[in-house]
């Protein structure tokens, strides 16, 4: 009995320090406001989830703060990750920490089922070394802790293909229904795991039917299933676009997310290459993964990791713009991408001794992956989550102590809605080009009070630092008592 204790804790002991150290990397800066990389798409997030908390829990009607005077319910994906955070707000109260914290527990959960699918289509070993890289590339760290859905999607991705890989094994309804809900939940979330899950799911399908995967009618229910509740959410959610005219630009809005001309360009593969390799894979951490994609593959279901892959990279092409300007779009390729890396490693630093020359490489590129994430994620993460450096938090404090909570602001800040959910108010987002006397008394008319921003950036990633357009806004300002104007940012009462 104590040997079986024994091996039962050599079992687990390689899935709980992963775990731990998972932590570990995740836990620093935790209590950060929304400000940084990518605060913009953190802050509608997070505001969805402050409105959930503060209008009612009602699901299917997520409303964010640039709706002006009317409520602000707006085409987006299914808001499962905010409604969840808007609970938990519930019994703690509002914080930003309890999304972040959220989004380590998917992490967490999206690491053990890696670990536990890699372990049944290879082995512990290479299971052990890919959820290493999983855990500290430093991409998967910085977005595993963000306040945004996409640890929450790479946890419905890899429980989706886990549990679909048992089904395969064992023909149980329940791994089935299991895995349809998590593959349902991914394509709700975001709807490109339609692609990038699909094809994979179907590859393994494949694997054990063959052509007579198209006469399955436990496989046409699954589909239908995962595709019914994904086909009616969007249906909806094009609806409060019509109806209310807010949209994130899946279908609709002025968003180009589908400028295919970009795809024949050698700057869209070159910018999204070399981002891959520099960022997601620490620089040095891309020759370990190419030299895994040259391992021979013993078995045919191994091969879903290179179908996988591939479906991630034809999303790239079917959202192009998107996936050039959203590095996020590229943490699904980090999924099967480690496991390469785990095999390379564990080919060659356990299995093949002989192998002087690689296994001497690999420490070499193992010690600078480290050297190189951790460097990444200090300068170009962790030092853009400084307080003190933050222009917009900065703003949005002098905005809090000059307008009343429950006025509605115009905010100079483009598409950019990180000032309105740090300050916590409502109202309106346009270019200081768009600063006239028209434009600003039809606002007033609806309700506006203040014409908020900043004499130093548009965006809270975009400095401002076009001098006719600043002219042009200071002209506009000497007609309107001042609140504050310091030569850096100005709130402004509108009559």
């Amino acid at each position: 009995m104590q040997k079986n204790i024994i091996k039962s804790q050599d079992k687990n002991s390689s899935i709980l320090f992963l775990l731990i150290l998972a932590v570990a990397l995740r836990i620093y800066n935790i209590n950060s406001p929304i400000i940084g990389i990518h605060s913009w798409r953190q802050s509608d997030t997070a505001a969805i989830a402050r409105n959930f908390y503060e209008n009612g829990f009602n699901l299917f009607y997520p409303q964010i703060d640039w709706g002006g005077n009317l409520p602000g319910y707006c085409e987006t994906e299914f808001p499962i990750y905010s409604f969840i955070v808007a609970l938990i707000y519930r019994i703690f109260g509002v914080a930003e920490f309890w999304g972040r914290f959220f989004s380590i527990i998917c992490f967490l959960v999206a690491l053990y089922f890696l670990y536990q699918f890699i372990i049944k289509i290879l082995d512990k070993k290479v299971a052990s070394w890919s959820c290493l890289f999983f855990v500290i590339l430093p991409l998967n760290i910085y977005y595993s802790r963000t306040f945004q859905p996409e640890s929450m999607l790479l946890m419905c991705s890899v429980i989706g293909i886990y549990y679909f890989t048992n089904w395969l094994d064992s023909e149980k309804w329940q791994d089935l229904i299991l895995s349809g809900s998590f593959v349902a939940l991914a394509c709700l979330i975001k709807v490109l795991p339609i692609i990038y899950l699909g094809i994979p799911l179907f590859y393994l399908a494949w694997t054990k039917y063959g052509i007579r995967v198209f006469s399955q009618i436990s496989l046409w229910i699954y589909s239908i299933l995962i595709l019914i509740p994904v086909a009616i959410w969007y249906y909806h959610a094009h609806q409060l676009f019509l109806e209310y005219g807010n949209t994130f630009g899946f279908w609709s809005g002025s968003t180009n997310r589908y400028n295919y001309n970009i795809v024949l360009t050698l700057n869209f593969w070159t910018e999204i290459f070399f981002r891959t390799a520099v960022r997601h894979f620490a620089i040095f951490g891309f020759p370990i993964f190419l030299l895994g994609l040259f391992i021979p593959r013993r078995t045919r279901r191994e091969y879903v990791l290179d179908v996988w892959l591939i479906s991630v990279v034809l999303t790239w092409i079917l959202v192009p713009i998107t996936s050039l300007v959203h590095e996020y779009y590229q943490l699904q390729f980090m999924l099967p991408g480690v496991v390469f890396m785990g095999k390379a490693c564990s080919q060659y630093l356990e299995k093949a001794a002989d192998q002087v020359n690689y296994k001497k490489a690999i420490v070499v590129c193992l010690c600078l992956t480290v050297a190189a994430g951790s460097v990444i994620y200090t300068i170009d993460y962790m030092f853009k989550e400084r307080i003190e450096k933050s222009a917009v938090f900065q703003l949005a404090q002098q905005v809090k102590q000059n307008t009343e909570p429950d006025s509605l602001i115009i905010a100079t800040t483009a598409s950019d809605p990180t000032l309105l959910y740090l300050s916590h108010r409502k109202g309106w987002l346009i270019n200081h080009n768009d600063v006239s006397e028209e434009y600003i008394l039809s606002r007033a008319k609806l309700g506006a009070k203040y014409l908020v921003g900043s004499f130093n950036f548009v965006e809270s990633y975009n400095l401002f630092v076009d001098d006719s357009q600043k002219q042009k806004v200071q002209n506009f300002l000497d007609k309107y008592p001042n609140i504050l104007k310091n030569g850096m940012n100005f709130i402004t009462k509108l009559p």
